[in-house]
């Protein structure tokens, strides 16, 4: 089974996503973009699992699903060597401590969603360990793809309406 995912790459490039690359998609589109990543996940484990869930529905609800998504991609990640710790539940708590702040305090709105990246590191991190062991010899992308120039352009957008609407 593992066999099928390591050669299951998206063309020539390893499936490791730089941090910064991650981080820089989160902010143009104002944390939208932690959904297709979410979806990207869960169709990976789908596939490696042979599950019988929705990849998007889990996508687009990402706080309800967030400590299963956190315990499977650091379980794969630790049967390649991965040592890093973290605690889904405390990843999980995190993530929906920001929400809800952001929910309560309207100021704070896009300043915690925005941050709501911080806690997707960690499991960010930990697939990225899973893919370099599995893909060690394909390069890593570190230009933007063209579906994520499409996300850049649908965040700049985005941030224009808000903009405009703080400022009217």
């Amino acid at each position: 089974m593992n066999q099928s995912i390591k050669n299951s790459g998206d063309g020539q490039f390893s499936k490791v996503m730089p941090v910064w690359k991650f981080c820089t998609l989160c902010i143009f589109t104002v944390g939208l973009y932690q959904i297709p990543w979410a979806h990207k996940q869960w169709k990976m484990f789908k596939s490696r699992e042979t599950l019988n869930i929705s990849a998007w529905f889990r996508a687009l609800f990402l706080p309800f699903y967030l400590y299963s998504l956190a315990q499977k991609s650091f379980a794969i990640a630790e049967e390649q060597g991965y040592r890093n710790k973290p605690s889904p539940f405390q990843i999980n708590l995190t993530y929906w401590i920001l929400i809800l702040l952001g929910i309560f305090t309207n100021f704070w709105l896009l300043i915690s969603i925005l941050l709501t990246t911080i806690p997707l590191l960690t499991v960010l991190i930990a697939m990225n360990y899973y893919w370099e062991q599995q893909q060690p010899n394909l390069p890593i992308q570190e230009s933007f793809t063209g579906r994520e120039v499409a996300w850049i352009i649908v965040g700049v957008i985005l941030w224009l309406l808000i903009v405009i609407d703080l400022l009217v």
